[in-house]
């Protein structure tokens, strides 16, 4: 869905999205990010699984911007990826937070 939207051309982006752009950047990528994590925490530690989503988040959305540069009307931005960026920093930590949280021992009661 994400490469959909970006690479539709600059002329069919509606102009109220440039009000919101890098709030709809970092909430896209937090969304991805989360996803991405929960897979990844299947297989590895949380910590591991928050780093390689962080890591591949970002490279892909840093190739998403690189390739806006080709789309008519789109330009490659460094805030855009600097936003994808942090929306993965923040949703790979919030599912690495909510596993552990999920993942505590039950209290014992006498």
């Amino acid at each position: 869905m994400i490469l959909i939207g970006t690479s539709l051309p600059g002329s069919l982006v509606p102009s109220e999205a440039s009000s919101f752009d890098k709030a709809i950047h970092f909430t896209i990528y937090a969304i991805l990010a989360v996803l991405l994590a929960k897979q990844i925490s299947e297989v590895t530690g949380r910590w591991r699984a928050a780093a390689l989503t962080i890591l591949l988040t970002a490279a892909f959305g840093a190739a998403d911007e690189w390739h806006q540069g080709f789309i008519p009307g789109r330009s490659t931005e460094l805030g855009d990826w600097e936003a994808d960026s942090l929306g993965a920093v923040v949703g790979a930590l919030a599912v690495a937070a909510t596993r552990r949280a999920n993942r505590q021992p039950a209290a014992v009661t006498k």
